[in-house]
């Protein structure tokens, strides 16, 4: 979803540029910490694999940053915004949330938050809370985490967590926790591109995870990384790994995928997508890339959730204010209009699924 108006370069390509001193400065020291975050055994939603996954990722569409959409959260409105997902036959809602948002008023926020997990069930999908963002755009930044945040005094956001968390532990509507979005996302532009960088964020989501799996969550732990090394540093602290795929043709997607299998495999840990599928000027090109995504990540057993399900204020959700991750570097990514009637050429997705979620299998 990046686009860095000084650079000029996509998050993924610049991402390529850092693996290398990201894998150096922080596999390493992370194999030696595995032990100490090593996850207890979830007992909720834990399967061998993701095939029949199928979602979208959502920051509700009034907002133009998390901060803004849950500040102005309106239960009602929330139930409608999530609509067009069931026209696609989503199972599972990829639900934005994040700390700055909750501190304005933490009671309020916290029902907000519990609402919105409540009518999403009402629509006849999981959720999938993501709890912190660390991509950050140079221009139109929609909020999050930031370096400087991440401190010696974690007692704010580990409260944030124990009151999003706790209410919901052994909640069957909540399918995954992830922990955070993209993290090292930031670090081909700023001073994170540091081992000593790479080390506090993984300690910073350490903490996050055990304070999570302390609050009695049963269900897993994931985190929304990227891809390479950049799933591995953080492989550790997950039950589920994670990948986002964001290649522009069939062949650069099936390379990917390669890839996450051997990730699959080297960890013996299940693996799941939960953003993907490159946005597109041309509706139809990419409805048809779209297609190629849901047959080819549903038969690798890691399912798909796309990025971002409604036109909204965001960055990468207007036709205005695009990143440079889409097809030919013009990322308009929503799926349904602000009207809620699907983008042309998604035909292919208001098709009936070949697998159904195992809380489906008995219907």
């Amino acid at each position: 979803m990046n686009f860095n108006n000084e650079s000029d370069i996509s998050r993924r390509e610049a991402l390529k540029t850092c693996a290398a001193i990201i894998a150096g400065a922080g596999l390493s020291a992370n194999v030696s910490r595995a032990a100490a975050v090593a996850p207890a055994k979830p007992t909720l939603h834990v399967y061998d694999s993701y095939g029949w996954l199928r979602g979208f990722s959502v920051v509700p569409s009034w907002g133009a940053r998390i901060e803004e959409a849950w500040w102005n959260y309106d239960g009602a409105r929330m139930r409608e915004e999530i609509a067009p997902a069931r026209l696609m036959h989503a199972n599972c809602i990829r639900l934005w949330i994040e700390f700055t948002a909750w501190m304005a008023d933490p009671e309020k926020m916290t029902a907000n938050f519990l609402d919105a997990v409540a009518g999403i069930a009402e629509a006849g999908m999981k959720t999938m809370p993501c709890l912190f963002n660390r991509w950050h755009d140079g221009r139109f930044d929609y909020g999050g985490t930031y370096l400087e945040n991440l401190g010696k005094n974690l007692q704010p956001q580990l409260d944030y967590v124990r009151a999003l968390v706790m209410p919901l532990a052994r909640d069957e509507r909540v399918l995954v926790w992830d922990l955070c979005n993209e993290p090292q996302s930031a670090a081909p532009w700023a001073k994170e591109m540091t081992g000593e960088h790479v080390n506090k964020e993984h300690d910073w989501l350490a903490a996050i995870a055990k304070t999570v799996r302390a609050c009695g969550a049963q269900q897993p732990i994931t985190i929304g990384t990227m891809t390479g090394a950049n799933i591995e540093a953080y492989a550790d602290i997950c039950d589920v790994l994670c990948g986002h795929p964001y290649a522009h043709d069939r062949a650069g997607l099936e390379k990917l995928i390669a890839s996450f299998q051997a990730l699959r495999q080297k960890s013996g840990k299940p693996f799941l997508v939960n953003e993907c599928i490159p946005g597109g000027e041309d509706d139809r090109e990419r409805g048809a890339l779209a297609k190629v995504y849901r047959d080819l990540l549903g038969e690798a057993g890691f399912g798909w959730m796309g990025w971002a399900l409604r036109e909204g204020k965001a960055i990468s959700t207007r036709r205005d204010r695009v990143d440079a991750n889409g097809i030919r570097r013009f990322g308009f990514h929503p799926f349904a209009l602000k009207n809620g009637k699907l983008r042309d050429g998604l035909e292919c997705l208001t098709e009936k699924p070949k697998l159904a979620p195992p809380w489906d299998k008995a219907s």
